[in-house]
């Protein structure tokens, strides 16, 4: 009894193992693979959305069709997963499939063909894999619930490691094509590991010579240029910082967190390049000059902190207090911008968290808060621009202080309406708003920066001879239970779709 139990519980172990790594490869191809899509789509609620429907989907018909297979007996599980590790690159091909979706497509349609090439036939494969353990481990009828259940069991705990491995430790521990280069590399595995306990599986020496062209695809992709100084995946972003020439052809120093730009500073000096920062501190320097310099600033959104060091730098004894939610921002912020060499930054204090949670939790208060904060691509964060969110905000400032918000927007076309329900709800809460375009030469239906300001009493607004968007607020103001800011943003790239 006791020579027979032992292969017969080995066997069991090793479909398992086949069950926990198939769940656990969907998750991190799902959670790792949509970061590549970042950099285009952003990590909205549009791409996300496209991503998971397209896994569902992919896995309901590799359950149906592995089924099928299974009870045929004539496709080895094997070299199922074989292919499934050579279709699991397809992620490595970065940023060139989301840009061509996006322009051929528009950004839903493009979002979902993306997850489609990305994610579609690695996840059919992987969701084959539960029909033939299941057929693998049943002996009877009378079991075939329970064999089922197990299997489906230690799948699901496949994909719940998976989901806390990758998201809080895989990710931020080593680059993005590396990560997904040992994935397939690992699909591999369990394609011989399968060859081993169902037989007919390929040769050895053949699966140990796919694993290691999928690890060696997986390495060069994470060859960067040289002006590339970082480039890192976190918890909550994937940063880079790099080297450049700005528009004007002067050396600049770059930080970009999901594709998009967030900070931008001259080299030679240290100050912002990006013309919404340059007129955030023009606007600035109209307020001390009307109602006296402040002496203390939030600032919530820090990235680099080239904005927080030119605030510091232009008023002497104001102190600003920056939240940004990522540290490792802030880490390489200190390390490779001016923030880290200029004394001024001395009167600079970083708090890292969600901007919403400090509004409600500090006892600070600010003669002016400015917000740029963004969690993809054009978007403000929605907790930040409810109506909640901006009575928390006007909570925290002094008597006569004034809440300033750098928006991305086109102010024409279906994707105005962004802008026009954020009006909408500043305006609900404010009596003194007004928006300025940050680029006035800019075509109407170009997303572009507004510098959107807001008080409580209009006298505690400067009134610069500047152009002010024409769009006007309407809609219902947002609130914490209804801010629909991921299907207004997706309007900002509808102009022009057919559908």
């Amino acid at each position: 009894m006791e020579s027979s139990s032992a292969p017969a519980s080995s066997h069991r172990l090793a479909l398992f193992a086949l069950a926990f790594g198939s769940g656990f490869g969907v998750m991190v191809l799902e959670i790792a693979g949509a970061r590549v899509m970042a950099p285009v789509f952003g990590l909205s609620a549009v791409p996300w959305t496209a991503v998971i429907g397209v896994v569902l989907t992919a896995l309901s018909l590799g359950n149906w069709i592995g089924g099928r297979l299974a009870d045929a007996g004539r496709v080895p599980l094997a070299f199922v997963l074989l292919a499934t590790a050579a279709t699991a690159v397809a992620p490595l091909a970065g940023s060139t499939v989301p840009r061509l979706a996006l322009q051929l497509l528009g950004f839903i349609p493009g979002a979902v063909a993306t997850a489609v090439v990305f994610f579609a036939l690695p996840v059919f494969g992987l969701g084959m894999v539960t029909p033939y353990l299941v057929k693998a481990e049943t002996r009877s009828v009378s079991e075939v619930g329970r064999r089922a259940g197990e299997i489906g069991a230690a799948a699901t705990a496949g994909s719940i490691v998976g989901t806390f491995g990758t998201g809080f430790v895989l990710l931020p521990l080593m680059p993005l094509p590396l990560l997904l280069g040992m994935t397939a590399a690992g699909l591999v595995g369990l394609a011989g590991l399968a060859g081993v306990v169902l037989g007919r599986g390929p040769a050895p020496r053949d699966i140990g010579v796919v694993a290691i062209a999928i690890l060696l695809v997986g390495a060069f992709a994470v060859v960067t240029p040289p002006s590339v100084l970082a480039d890192e995946q976190t918890v909550y972003t994937s940063i880079v910082v790099r080297e450049g020439l700005w528009t004007d052809g002067k050396p600049v120093l770059e930080m970009r967190q999901s594709g998009a730009s967030s900070s931008v500073e001259y080299v030679s000096s240290g100050e912002p390049a990006h013309p919404y920062a340059t007129t955030s501190l023009r606007w600035m320097d109209e307020l001390a000059r009307e109602y006296g310099p402040p002496s203390r600033v939030l600032v919530i959104g820090g990235a680099a902190l080239t904005l927080p060091l030119a605030i510091v730098r232009r008023f002497p004894d104001v102190r600003v207090d920056v939240v940004e939610i990522d540290p490792r921002a802030t880490e390489l912020a200190y390390e490779h911008f001016a923030v880290g060499r200029d004394a001024a930054a001395e009167r600079i204090e970083v708090v890292h968290m969600a901007g919403r949670h400090f509004l409600e939790t500090t006892d600070r208060s600010y003669d002016l808060i400015y917000i740029d904060a963004f969690d993809h691509l054009v978007t403000v964060p929605w907790t930040l621009v409810t109506r909640e969110a901006f009575e928390a905000t006007a909570d925290r400032l002094r008597p006569g202080g004034t809440i300033a918000a750098n928006v991305l927007a086109p102010l024409a076309g279906p994707g105005d309406a962004f802008l026009a329900r954020i009006l909408a709800t500043a305006e609900s809460g404010f009596s003194g708003v007004r928006g300025y375009r940050v680029t006035p030469e800019e075509e109407l239906d170009v997303v572009q920066n507004v510098l959107l300001v807001m008080a409580p009493e209009p006298a505690s607004l400067p009134t610069p001879e500047w152009s002010e968007v024409a769009v006007d607020a309407r809609g219902r103001p947002l609130t914490d239970a209804w801010a629909p800011i991921d299907a207004l943003q997706a309007r900002v790239f509808w102009g022009g779709l057919e559908w």
